[in-house]
């Protein structure tokens, strides 16, 4: 029977006609512990769309050893998989901090890790900082964060840390 035969071929990974890009075959992948079968190649956004990723999350692509995994794009480039592959979501945040672009998965940040992302850069050192943002949520749109304060933060908000030559 084809249909069993098809089955058969998306459960080992052959190819089938998938309606994808050009020459994929389905693969079983895993995302957020679900198991599902994709087409490979496949993109950045057919992975979001396929799992069904919230807007206000990232995916990443678990990678062997202690490389940091994989971020993929939610947009049209071209990923390439492999069987049993493992994926996961997460909520993150990019802010900007002295216009360089930074990730995390926290909705708040402290005035210590804004200058350890600043310095992690190639900021230059100092005794002490000053750490000025804006584009900030409703409840902290701008401000002054001082050493010992936290504040909560929304994509896109900005950093400009400072160092003041005092000790």
């Amino acid at each position: 029977m084809e249909h069993d035969r098809n089955d058969r071929e998306r459960e080992q990974g052959e190819p089938v006609d998938s309606g994808h890009l050009p020459g994929a075959h389905l693969l079983r992948i895993h995302i957020n512990r679900e198991v599902f079968q994709s087409p490979n190649p496949t993109t950045g956004e057919a992975l979001y769309v396929l799992a069904d990723i919230a807007k206000h999350e990232k995916l990443y692509r678990e990678v062997e050893g202690d490389a940091e995994d994989e971020r993929i794009a939610r947009d049209e480039t071209v990923i390439h998989l492999t069987q049993d592959a493992h994926f996961y979501s997460q909520k993150s945040v990019d802010i900007l901090v002295n216009g360089d672009e930074h990730e995390i998965d926290t909705n708040e940040i402290n005035y210590a890790r804004v200058v350890e992302l600043y310095l992690g850069s190639g900021g230059k050192p100092s005794n002490e900082f000053l750490v000025k943002y804006s584009h900030g949520p409703a409840e902290n749109p701008s401000g002054t964060l001082a050493p010992g304060q936290k504040v909560k933060v929304k994509d896109d908000m900005r950093f400009r840390v400072a160092g003041t030559g005092e000790s």
